[in-house]
């Protein structure tokens, strides 16, 4: 069972012969579990050791920095727990929290398998047709404050050779109008090797191993972001460069090669990550979890295509602009703060939260 940001999804694979067995004891881990005080108690632990791996990551930092101070105060500002709420917790929270968050109420069970259809069907209703539907719908998560600033946040980590870069902007939420427009666009920026960050400043410059750029979709929000890691010694190049092509691709747009390669990409991909039931539930997830309408991928293919340079032009104009959003590095402050208060002032933290 897996969390987000807006949903909460439990997968179970079975082999065919499995598939009855397999769904009544998914039904009864959901609607009867009964925590028990070791076992939370493992698991909590389990928790704070890796929450104190992943804040020796810098990636991690970076990351944590980021959606903070972009989703200013909101749910989606929350990369993951605190040490201090993980301590504080106890069985009974995660018991009233299950009862409120993981009813079936509000849930939505999905099959897809080789097996006949109509076996499927029977199996689903066997396992969970009986079951209590109670629970109060969770209310839907309001759209956060807009950010209309730029604003500097630097991590550091003395000694570091190297330093991570992220930017990113508020965007769209996956079900706006403009969301496949903003997605070629965004591929021939930085959604792959062939792209335009990646070619730069990799191969050209060799400033980096990669750099990218993502679209990520949120139910009330969305953003985009950009990242680079380089050595600590080419962060002003590594910086001036990843700022500068998104701020000329904004105002330019993608060349006319460049909008043919990125949607050729997009659709030869299509189809390759969609060649497993789960890839295929997953998409069905997205769909009802974003309120999509029910042809969304079956017509995906042919909505890619159709994009216009202009109007990919149009999305990166409107959706990429670098002059609004939040830059967040972690590195050796000594040798990379000067580099970055030539954008502004530059507030800076500690791995566990800001200066005093």
């Amino acid at each position: 069972m897996s969390g987000g940001a807006d949903s909460a999804v439990a997968r179970l694979y079975v082999l065919e012969e499995d598939l009855e067995a397999g769904l009544g004891l998914l039904a009864e881990v959901l609607t009867e579990a009964s925590f028990p005080e070791d076992e939370f108690e493992k698991n909590r632990r389990r928790q704070i050791d890796t929450l104190a791996e992943q804040r020796s990551e810098p990636d991690f930092l970076a990351r944590e920095r980021l959606l903070d101070r972009l989703y200013r105060g909101h749910p989606y500002g929350r990369l993951t727990a605190t040490e201090k709420g993980l301590r504080a917790l106890t069985r009974d929270d995660v018991v009233a929290g299950a009862a409120s968050r993981f009813s079936l109420g509000s849930a939505t069970v999905l099959v897809a398998g080789a097996s006949d259809p109509d076996r499927l069907v029977r199996a689903v209703e066997r396992a969970f047709g009986g079951l209590p539907r109670d629970g109060t719908p969770l209310p839907a998560v309001l759209p956060p404050a807009p950010i209309r600033d730029f604003s500097v946040h630097l991590v550091n980590r003395p000694g570091s050779v190297q330093t991570n870069l992220l930017f990113a902007r508020p965007a769209l939420t996956r079900r706006h109008p403009r969301y496949v427009r903003s997605l070629v666009a965004n591929q021939s920026l930085g959604g792959g090797a062939s792209s335009r960050l990646f070619h730069v400043l990799r191969e050209e410059r060799s400033l980096t191993y990669g750099a990218y750029s993502t679209l990520s979709p949120r139910v009330s929000a969305g953003h985009f972001g950009a990242a680079i890691d380089c050595r600590t010694e080419v962060t002003k190049d590594a910086l001036e460069g990843l700022l500068g092509l998104i701020r000329d691709y904004a105002a330019e747009g993608p060349t006319a090669e460049e909008h043919a390669r990125s949607v050729k990409n997009l659709l030869g991909t299509f189809v390759l990550a969609r060649e497993t039931p789960g890839a295929i539930l997953q998409d069905e997830v997205t769909r009802l979890l974003h309120g999509l309408p029910d042809d969304e991928f079956a017509t995906w293919r042919e909505r890619v295509a159709a994009v216009t340079p202009d109007e990919a032009r149009e999305a990166a104009r409107d959706l990429f602009d670098p002059s609004v959003g939040v830059l967040a590095a972690v590195g050796d402050a000594t040798a990379i703060r000067p580099v970055l208060e030539r954008l502004g002032e530059v507030t800076l933290w500690d791995a566990d939260g800001p200066r005093p």
